[in-house]
């Protein structure tokens, strides 16, 4: 997270921080969608790379406990916002 910009109210800064997740939330669901998509593209081959598809899981995981995270954390600072601002 970046600090406020020039002339910028803590509450404009938090809406920008919150539009800045959003957008990154929207972004990484996306790359999940291509990973599931390639997960299910490998299964379907008649001798499937165990361990393409197992690093692939693994990095799926990741990015999914991250999009839950900044879910969490977006969900907070709307919170914030829309009690302070």
């Amino acid at each position: 997270m970046s600090g406020p910009m020039a002339g910028e109210t803590s509450c404009q800064m938090m809406e920008r921080l919150a539009d800045d997740l959003r957008e990154s939330i929207t972004k990484a669901s996306e790359r999940a969608a291509k990973i599931k998509a390639r997960i299910a593209e490998l299964k379907a081959q008649a001798n499937p790379d165990q361990s393409q598809i197992s690093a692939l899981e693994q990095t799926l995981e990741v990015l999914l406990k991250k999009i839950e995270d900044d879910r969490t954390s977006l969900a907070d600072l709307e919170s914030v916002i829309s009690e302070n601002c």
